[in-house]
């Protein structure tokens, strides 16, 4: 049984779930479990874990037991652990000399062996066991990816692949006659004493390595090019499509870790570019050189091919142990990484609080994690090299040894060894590349489970209708919308039928925790209602396509962020066609646009990283004039003036009034409230008419 690794920071249980199945013989990708069971941002607790583990037809026991009776346990079993994880319990070690390993199967970093001091520290007691019942099948549900699944379609790769083999292919033809010259040298020129043969020769020879160069710079210069247009064009489709994901994959994946599995992509291509080609033509020149080594001696040509045969075996005993060292290095930098990219973004409260020395330990010790597994995996490698220097170095004194017996019997000649001797140089070296691949190429596999997370992910769906937005009506309806974020959780919204009509401003109210911010999400589509309906002007807007429904809608959510470069560039949203006059109108409805002219560069003022240079109250009124920049016909507000004093809401919300869109507004203060026409609040995730004490005004 191996480990799997968890995807999303919440998703341990479902691991778990998946290694105890697969113990049993029904493999099953996570992702595909990630879709049957859904699991919220805050986890699984033990209760889910059973009932998803009864819908795998695994028959599920908890257990609360002692730190010794541990060894009790019905292997493999699910461990509660830190109080906030699951972890699998493998098997429990027991040396002669009375020691005691426990090994354990974590799904955060991987294989683990820990003593049973090390265990108490982090075992919370309880456990559970699973074991199959009579409906439980056994199965391989797991999806094998290619690598052009992954890649798709590369335009020019037929055309390039031509000319890198073309030009590499000569190369290997200048590289098996070179060897012809040292036994001619030897054999005809020495052993005649002819001046002029030698002369012909090293000028003949000469000018092979003068096209060899040129030919060889040739191809070096199409694989970068290949290599470059490849990678483009991967990265571009990729990234593509990680943009086009559902907000919820990302708030459920830690950002170093999103990184990491994009960064796979470096891998896969530069292993599919350079030495995939470059091994291609390995194995082509290893049976030529073969070809060549065995018309000189069958009895030497054993000899290089025993050798090696032994390097690809002690090759294949390494796979394994570097496989899971690369695959915990990968864990462990994207772990560093997160923590470091976490660290900037909060340096402010680190400081007032005075965490930043706690924050600078805590990196040192996740970065001597990292190089701590780099020198462990250095070591395999210097056994590695070691090894096959030793392989190489006995293959070529006994080849030398028996070569020169083979010499004195006047079975070969001084100058045939020489070039059986480069032939065996050249088989050899071509082999180790090849498997030295062939391993690379396996390796890759580690590395397209991770890109995979992202590749297969479904995107946001869209619609294929056309649309005319300009004839829709932004009168908007919830219809039975219930939502909760897994199966076994409470409701967040139970029930919810709600009609606003356009041109309406309504407020929705409640204490926090309520539901206002999910079911903010949801009108926006962001989140998909479990049941029931969101519609605009009657039409459900996933029918409508959440691209085309979100043209309508401008948005300030309580996490809105600034990007790096100019307020323009912000209230615009980088548009390459933005008016000025466009830009100012907005500012000036959002009551932002005198602060901004008072500025030394005026519209033209850089909003630093995040809007770090702006005050709370200014970055909400810009990202307001964003919003209104959209020209929406919905406006959808969450707590967007809580940073304003009272003067500058009040101007806010009276040009809101006088604009004809339909306001959606999630307020505590009252002069938010008193502005809208409508309070509705949310409670035990029911929709409550508070009041409704103005007039509906007309759509203009």
């Amino acid at each position: 049984m191996k480990a799997i690794l968890q995807t999303e920071s919440s998703e341990c249980g479902l691991a778990c779930l998946a290694m105890v199945a697969s113990h049993f013989g029904s493999h099953m990708d996570l992702a595909d479990l990630r879709r049957r069971f859904s699991i919220s941002l805050k986890g699984a607790s033990l209760a889910q874990l059973m009932r998803h583990a009864g819908s795998m037809h695994l028959g599920s026991r908890p257990l609360r037991l002692a730190l010794d009776e541990l060894g009790a346990l019905k292997c493999p079993c699910i461990l509660h652990w830190n109080l906030n994880h699951f972890v699998v319990l493998k098997k429990i070690k027991r040396s002669l000399r009375g020691a005691t390993t426990v090994v354990i199967l974590d799904p955060a970093v991987g294989e683990r062996l820990l003593t049973m001091a090390e265990v108490s520290d982090h075992f919370t007691g309880v456990a559970l066991e699973l074991m199959p019942t009579a409906e439980f099948e056994q199965k391989d549900a797991t999806r094998r990816m290619s690598i052009k699944q992954l890649t798709g379609p590369v335009v020019g790769l037929r055309r390039a692949l031509l000319q890198v083999f073309a030009l590499a292919l000569a190369l290997e033809v200048f590289a098996l006659v070179s060897p012809l010259f040292n036994q001619y040298v030897i054999d005809e020129v020495i052993v005649s004493g002819d001046h002029q043969l030698l002369q012909i020769l090293v000028i003949g020879f000469a000018l092979l390595l003068v096209t060899q160069t040129l030919i060889g710079i040739a191809r070096s210069m199409v694989l970068m090019r290949w290599s470059i247009d490849v990678g483009l064009q991967w990265s571009a489709r990729v990234f593509s499509h990680l943009i086009s994901l559902p907000t919820v994959f990302f708030e459920k994946r830690h950002l170093g870790d999103v990184l990491s599995r994009f960064g796979s992509i470096t891998a896969i291509q530069q292993t599919l570019t350079s030495v995939f080609v470059e091994s291609v033509l390995d194995g082509l020149m290893a049976l030529l050189a073969l070809g060549m080594m065995l018309m000189y001696s069958a009895e030497l040509t054993l000899i290089v091919a025993i050798s090696v045969a032994l390097y690809a075996a002690l090759r294949w005993i390494f796979y394994q142990p570097l496989r899971i060292a690369s695959q915990e290095r990968l864990i462990l930098a994207a772990k560093e990484n997160t923590h470091f990219v976490e660290t900037v973004r909060a340096i402010v409260p680190l400081k007032l609080f005075g965490r930043d020395a706690e924050r600078k330990a805590r990196w040192q010790n996740l970065k001597q994690d990292v190089v701590n597994r780099d020198a462990r995996t250095e070591k395999l490698t210097i056994l590695i090299k070691a090894a096959n220097s030793t392989i190489i170095g006995l293959q070529g004194l006994i080849v030398f040894y028996i070569g020169a017996g083979l010499v004195l019997r006047n079975a070969l000649t001084v100058g045939m060894l020489m070039a059986f001797i480069s032939y065996a140089a050249t088989f050899a070296g071509r082999m180790v590349s090849l498997v030295d691949m062939l391993i690379s190429l396996k390796m890759l596999g580690l590395h397209a489970e991770r890109l995979s997370d992202i590749v297969l992910e479904p995107a946001e769906p869209t619609s294929m209708w056309e649309s005319d937005l300009s004839r829709i009506t932004p009168s908007i309806t919830l219809r039975d919308v219930k939502f909760r974020y897994a199966d076994g959780e409470p409701w967040i919204l139970d029930g919810v039928n709600l009609h606003i009509p356009a041109g309406q401003s309504v407020a929705l109210v409640g204490p926090s925790g309520c539901g206002k911010t999910t079911m903010c999400k949801i009108l926006l589509g962001l989140l998909a209602p479990t049941e029931g309906e969101v519609m605009i002007d009657g039409i459900p807007i996933q029918q409508l396509g959440l691209q085309a429904y979100r043209q309508l809608v401008g948005t300030v959510m309580q996490d809105d962020v600034l990007l790096a470069g100019s307020i323009i560039d912000n209230i615009s949203f980088f548009d390459s066609k933005c008016a000025y006059a466009d830009v100012e109108r907005c500012a000036r409805l959002a009551a932002v646009h005198d602060e901004i002219v008072a500025m030394p560069m005026g519209y033209q003022t850089l909003v630093g990283d995040m809007g770090s240079s702006l005050s709370g109250g200014q970055k909400q009124r810009i990202l307001l004039a964003r919003a209104l920049y959209k020209s929406p016909k919905v406006l959808t507000l969450d707590e967007a003036t809580s940073h304003l004093d009272i003067q500058n809401e009040q101007l806010v919300n009276a040009a809101l009034s006088e604009m004809a869109l339909t306001r959606i507004m999630v307020a505590h203060r009252p002069e938010t409230i008193n502005s809208a026409d409508r309070v509705v609040g949310l409670k035990a995730g029911k929709a409550v008419e508070l009041s409704n004490h103005s007039s509906t005004p007309q759509v203009r």
